[in-house]
């Protein structure tokens, strides 16, 4: 059933084309998330021009908590054989800044969509007229920054423990 929800909304974007240049554009699409009055997490799939393929509500929360895995906001785009994704949802408080969980749920994504090679490219909150951008923002980029330091740092420990260095 979900494979054919996904396909029905990727029918129903099909008739517009939308490229997402920034944030803003995701913004001017999803605004009218800030009006809800529960936390809800909307994935974006593209394809590698950045055009809208479909997108697809991943969860419900509550009035300040959203809960979802890497898994369930990946399966759309798996299915979906997109190559990029962006994650957007609400503050109900009408505040975008990020909490710890946002922050952490984040970089999950950047890790896992490496893995399954899907790039996350953004992931959005929106809430009082506003929004904050991870990309925006650079915590993106840190994130990612940090991965590959912690890769090379695995690379040359590795390395060491196999000559005996350590």
């Amino acid at each position: 059933l979900r494979e054919i929800e996904i396909r029905y909304k990727t029918r129903k974007v099909k008739g517009k084309t939308t490229r997402v240049t920034g944030p803003k554009i995701v913004f001017q699409l999803f605004n009218d998330l800030q009006n809800e009055a529960k936390e809800k997490l909307i994935v974006i799939n593209l394809n590698t021009k950045n055009v809208i393929k479909n997108f697809e509500v991943v969860a419900i929360g509550t009035l300040n908590t959203g809960l979802t895995t890497p898994r369930e906001i990946s399966r759309g785009a798996i299915v979906s054989n997109s190559a990029r994704a962006i994650c957007v949802h609400n503050h109900p408080s009408g505040d975008p800044t990020p909490s710890g969980d946002d922050s952490l749920l984040t970089k999950r994504l950047l890790k896992s969509g490496e893995i399954i090679g899907i790039d996350f490219i953004d992931h959005i909150i929106i809430g009082g007229n506003t929004y904050y951008s991870f990309a925006d923002g650079g915590l993106i980029q840190k994130y990612e920054d940090n991965f590959l330091n912690m890769k090379i740092k695995a690379v040359l420990d590795s390395r060491g423990q196999k000559y005996g260095k350590h």
